[in-house]
């Protein structure tokens, strides 16, 4: 039977003295890992990209049953004086392996064989590493060919004070303990946690014979686990481990931004190119710095790294085209210090830059006309892309009507715009877009180059709001036809419980877009892809598309 917990939770400071001296664990000051970056090793040793999984969309298929959602429970001893009980839910890692591949916005990587069994090997990069160790380098028979386990009684069995094995009431000896330890174990998994909380302990006097030693499950119960340090790497514990009061907590590994997968027969897969290596740009005002970041390879995902204290930590943020804000007080001498990387599924890259940033000049930031379009707004700097990009403008001099439905004309008049207005030699072909019309131009340019199609009524319908799957369409369109960019990337979209709610003719776009993260789900179940667009929406989705294209 559970109970509540009684004990005392140990603070760092009620330890020192008490426990040799060593190195906590870093603190990332608010950073979390918001995408996990998946490789594969192919047969020329290169490291391919299979995927980009952010873990809010991990959390959701956990949640909605999609990833097995099994109680984990782990006891393990740390460094310190102290046990430390975790609980966790999420993949072993070949479930992982399967679920990243089937995330791939490659068909022909989804397509591709992967495993992870016998000698394959998995390496695992925490946001704080500087790179790949070996301590972070397991093969599939190491971690899953022996057998391990989770210890209920080592919590009551562990003497902080003497860091020894003995029975509070004295009965037992060391050795009976151990004993009684052994015989409590549960055969446990090493797991890639989604979900996972845990906590030292001291057992103080007055927590034994409570029998409050059996915390299984008790963060679960409580409400408490979440993705804060996850993905967490749990690795438990063997009976040597137990018996040589092995100090396991450090292979517990926090914040898991990337995992190489090193197959002992490498997979015939050829990488698409090599990404780039990316760059930025810094400007400045009275109070921060503004980084802006490129990369010559189209399509490329940049990721940096948002945490400011650590500015050595691996980037796990995806860069959406906003300007970096940074406040200069976190650094005062100058000069900025930042990590970042471009990827690409399908693509090598060059792995983690350091930039080291000094200003170029004052930042010429777009203050906005629009009343309805204020400073600090989500969409702001998007309306200001589309707006000094001539790309959209105002519904009126001083009005942007950021939750307007976007119009067919007005998508067909933005992309119009991106292209750079080029010239039209002839008129729509659509009956109900009269040739005076302020729009007429651009919504024949689109038709004649296959951006557009007419509506059921046999017209254009130039006043109808676009839906999101319309959208989507046009972008594919314009990318292939327009743009002339990278067609390759698209996404497995039955992850969204309303795909089938999608028209035939507007999936290919749909995939399109969502891989080359354009689009996004209204939730992470959920595309909706008859809902409406809004003019604020539309502005970030041409932003996206105008960093994809270049």
């Amino acid at each position: 039977m559970k109970r509540k917990l009684l004990g005392v939770l140990l603070a760092l400071a009620l330890v020192t003295g008490l426990a040799p001296t060593v190195q906590a664990k870093t603190v990332p000051a608010g950073q979390t890992v918001g995408t996990v970056l998946f490789y594969v090793t192919d047969k020329a040793g290169e490291r391919v990209l299979v995927s980009q999984v952010p873990v809010s969309e991990m959390v959701s298929d956990l949640k909605a049953g999609k990833v097995d959602n099994t109680l984990h429970n782990y006891s393990i001893l740390d460094r310190y004086v102290t046990t430390v009980h975790q609980e966790a839910k999420g993949f072993t890692i070949p479930e992982f392996v399967t679920y990243a591949k089937e995330k791939s916005a490659q068909a022909a990587l989804r397509a591709m064989e992967l495993t992870f069994a016998g000698q394959d090997a998995i390496r695992l990069w925490e946001i704080d590493q500087t790179g790949f160790d070996d301590l972070d380098t397991y093969t599939c028979d190491e971690l899953y060919g022996v057998a391990r386990y989770n210890y209920p009684l080592l919590y009551k069995y562990w003497d902080y004070r003497t860091q020894e094995y003995a029975d509070p009431d004295g009965k037992l000896t060391r050795d009976q303990a151990v004993s009684e330890i052994l015989k409590s174990a549960e055969p446990e998994v090493p797991l890639l946690s989604v979900l996972a909380f845990s906590q030292r302990y001291m057992i103080t006097d007055g927590k034994y014979g409570t029998g409050d030693y059996n915390m299984e499950s008790l963060w679960y119960t409580s409400g408490l686990m979440d993705s804060e340090r996850t993905p967490r790497f749990m690795k438990p514990m063997t009976k040597e481990d137990l018996t040589g009061k092995a100090s396991t907590a450090a292979d517990s590994r926090y914040w898991v931004a990337t995992l190489l997968l090193n197959m002992k027969d490498a997979p015939e897969v050829t990488a698409l190119g090599a990404v780039g290596v990316p760059s930025a740009v810094m400007t400045e005002d009275g109070a921060n710095y503004y980084v802006r970041f490129s990369c010559p390879t189209q399509g490329a995902a940049i990721y940096y790294n948002h945490n400011l204290i650590s500015p050595s930590y691996t980037p796990t943020s995806r860069y959406t085209g906003d300007a970096v804000v940074i406040p200069k007080t976190n650094f005062p001498g100058g000069t900025v210090t930042m990590t970042c990387r471009a990827v690409k599924d399908g693509w090598t890259d060059a792995g983690v830059q350091t930039l080291t940033l000094t200003s170029s000049g004052a930042e010429k930031g777009w203050i906005s006309p629009y009343k309805d379009v204020t400073a600090g707004v989500w969409s702001y700097e998007a309306v200001g892309y589309v707006t000094q990009n001539k790309i959209m403008g105002g519904t009126a001099k001083t009005d942007f009507s950021p939750n307007a439905p976007m119009t067919r004309a007005a998508l067909a008049l933005a992309l119009y715009h991106m292209a750079g207005s080029p010239k039209v030699s002839s008129g729509t072909g659509f009956a109900d877009v009269p040739s005076g019309a302020s729009y007429a131009s651009a919504v024949a340019w689109a038709s004649q180059n296959g951006v557009v199609n007419g509506t059921a009524s046999g017209g254009f319908s130039p006043e109808a709001g676009i839906t999101r799957e319309q959208l989507a369409a046009m972008f594919y369109r314009y990318a292939k036809n327009v743009a002339k960019t990278d067609l390759t990337v698209s996404r497995d979209l039955s992850v969204y419980t309303d795909y089938a709610d999608a028209g035939s003719w507007a999936k290919e776009g749909l995939s399109w877009a969502v891989g080359a993260g354009l689009v996004n789900g209204t939730s992470a179940t959920e595309l909706s892809p008859k809902g409406p667009a809004t003019r604020a929406q539309t502005a970030a989705m041409l932003q996206r598309l105008g960093l994809f294209v270049g």
